[in-house]
């Protein structure tokens, strides 16, 4: 356990730190929402946030005005005057009141518009090239889900509450400095300097210390969340194992670190704070001091004391934005950070020209306003084509049937050899078992016919993906009805080109031995939590019941029939009547009689294949 908390104390990241750097990644972050496939919409949402912005300070001006005269009329007990301004806010407030509704409202549909807009393009991406496999295979990018789900989010809220802040503020200078030039141009001069060392204070004492910090939280609270998750989805290993202290004590590690963090984020915040409260508290009376003199001299009227301290106190909340709101900015800089590198993780799997830095969006035509195309009836078996192919790349090829030439794998990771030069062939009637010691790259063959391992050498040609499935040892359930259990993965808006009725659906279901669950359930409707309402091996039946609906001419299954020892021999009996080629891997010598050919793996890393007859006769030990 203290290698653990060790391990994660360990973890902990520079993040982000205030910078020009760190304002280009924000601007790459932003931009490709207003000049990707729906800019027309998000550029005229901005303009008409912008366009509301600047109404509304230019009412904050004109009720300056109206303040100096409403105060002039009270000193000078002006009774006219007086409710001549009261009428004149009234007015004010009656515009002002609808417009700022409207405004705010305008403000969230732009987020919602942009956090829709921004998690589509990164879910098309994640689901596309098998990225999300290869980001969790390489251990480089702490928790996808968090950024795509969380991260998005408070990104797109916090980027446009800036924007809207900084619109404000920046009119708010344009509209007030000429006022309180005209009253005390000494005023303007000392709000620039003020200001200026405020924010220098602020950016460099400090800016480094609570991004690095905000950026941490996020990860922290990512990680303490996925250490519950793990809990959740293996509920019936942990209480079999009777491992409820440690998991326990585990989740407390997570805890700790993520309260350590929090602890050393609030006392910068409170130093913050500090200073940004004495910041602001200490120019409260400053122009009230400037312009008494005059007041007393006879030289200005009582209101424009009172209108001096409204302009002084707009102005300098707007030079001093970055002291005042480095709170949020901070926390924008963290969410940044987490999507920046995000969006570049991704760029390098999938390729896709709206993720990519250097790219004119001109050239794209388009295709910069699609989603990333699925898989069609004419892709190949292996459409995951790395953006770079080296001399440790596998390549693939189409054709019928399986050929392996010269195939080395490495793992992704450590570059550990698993096998080198295998070589088999599979024609239309062929079946293979693979067979091993663990460890020894049995499941590793699975993942580079698939494509999802590419390091190592060689050639695999396979057929067409709508012609291929594969099966793995623990079967998916997708969230869904039984229908959607049997469909997948047939996406849900393809469903009548696979021609999938409820007939077949059912006629697969007796296939697999399954009838009676429809009598449990009630109907193909039905919805449970599938991985936990089904044993493991009625999971395996779905899996063989899906394979069966789909009828490819090649299948591959990762001891696909463990949990199935009453079923098996039924299952492969109908798979080797339905399906032309299907490799099988597993441990069991059972598995030999329903298969043509034996490829064994040994723990050096070398290979043998057998025709049945010839595995059969040698008897050899495994």
């Amino acid at each position: 356990m203290a290698e653990m908390a060790g391990e994660a104390a360990s973890s902990r990241q520079e993040g982000p730190s205030p910078s020009l750097h760190m304002v280009r990644k924000l601007w790459r972050v932003a931009i490709i929402f207003f000049v990707g496939d729906r800019k027309l919409k998000a550029r005229f949402l901005l303009a008409l946030v912008l366009i509301l912005c600047a109404v509304c300070a230019g009412l904050f001006v004109v009720m300056s005005y109206v303040q100096r005269d409403f105060a002039t009329a009270l000193s000078g007990k002006d009774v006219t005057g007086f409710h001549k301004a009261i009428w004149r806010f009234v007015g004010i407030v009656i515009i002002a009141a609808p417009l700022y509704a409207f405004y705010q409202y305008m403000q969230e549909l732009l987020v919602i518009e942009w956090r829709l807009w921004l998690t589509e393009l990164l879910l098309s991406n994640y689901f596309s090239n098998s990225a999300y496999f290869e980001l969790k295979m390489e251990g480089s990018l702490d928790n996808p889900d968090q950024r795509i789900c969380e991260d998005v989010a408070s990104f797109t809220r916090n980027t446009v509450d800036i924007i809207a802040l900084f619109a404000s503020k920046l009119l708010n200078i344009l509209g007030f400095i000429g006022v309180l030039w005209s009253i005390a141009p000494e005023l303007v001069y000392f709000l620039g300097l003020y200001s200026a060392i405020g924010t220098l204070v602020t950016v460099y004492g400090f800016g480094k210390h609570l991004m690095s910090l905000k950026f941490q939280a996020l990860q922290k609270e990512a990680n303490f969340r996925y250490s519950l998750v793990r809990i959740r989805d293996n509920v019936e290993s942990i209480a079999f194992y009777r491992g409820e202290r440690y998991e326990a004590s585990t989740v407390k590690v997570f805890l700790a670190v993520l309260v350590a963090n929090m602890r050393e984020l609030i006392v910068w915040n409170r130093n913050l704070s500090l200073f940004s409260n004495a910041y602001e508290f200490s120019m409260i009376i400053v122009p009230s001091i400037i312009i008494a003199p005059r007041y007393f001299s006879g030289e200005v009227e009582f209101g424009v004391i009172s209108q001096t301290g409204f302009a002084f106190h707009k102005i300098l909340s707007a030079l001093s934005v970055i002291v005042l709101k480095f709170d949020n900015l901070s926390g924008l800089a963290a969410q940044t950070e987490r999507l920046e590198s995000l969006l570049e993780a991704l760029q390098e799997h999938t390729g896709d020209v709206r993720l990519m830095k250097k790219k004119s969006w001109s050239s794209t035509s388009s295709s910069a306003g699609h989603s990333i195309p699925v898989d069609s009836d004419s892709s190949s078996l292996i459409t995951l084509v790395p953006q770079t192919i080296s001399a440790e790349t596998i390549m693939h090829e189409e054709g019928p049937g399986l050929l392996i030439k010269d195939l080395t794998i490495l793992t992704p990771n450590s570059g550990h050899v698993l096998f080198e030069n295998l070589n088999l062939q599979l024609a239309a009637g062929d079946s293979l078992l693979v067979m091993g010691p663990s460890g020894c790259g049995k499941s590793s063959l699975l993942r580079a016919i698939a494509g999802l391992w590419r390091r190592g050498s060689g050639i695999i040609q396979g057929p067409l993906q709508s012609d291929s499935f594969f099966l793995p040892q623990k079967p998916y359930m997708p969230l869904g009805s039984l229908r959607e259990q049997l469909h997948f993965p047939a996406p849900k808006n393809a469903l009548e080109s696979y021609n999938l009725n409820d007939g077949k659906l059912m006629e697969a279901l007796e296939e697999v031995s399954l009838e009676d669950l429809l009598e449990r359930v009630g109907n193909l409707s039905a919805v449970h939590d599938w991985s936990n309402f089904l044993s493991s091996g009625e999971q395996q039946r779905i899996a063989f019941a899906r394979l069966f609906l789909h009828v490819p001419k090649v299948a591959f299954l990762d001891e696909a029939s463990s949990a199935l020892a009453r079923n098996e021999a039924r299952l492969y009996s109908i798979l080797h009547a339905k399906i032309e080629s299907y490799v099988s891997v597993g441990h069991r010598t059972s598995l030999v009689k329903y298969h043509t050919h034996v490829l064994e793996f040994k723990d050096d890393s070398s290979w043998q294949l057998f025709t049945r007859e010839e595995f059969e006769n040698s008897k050899p030990r495994l």
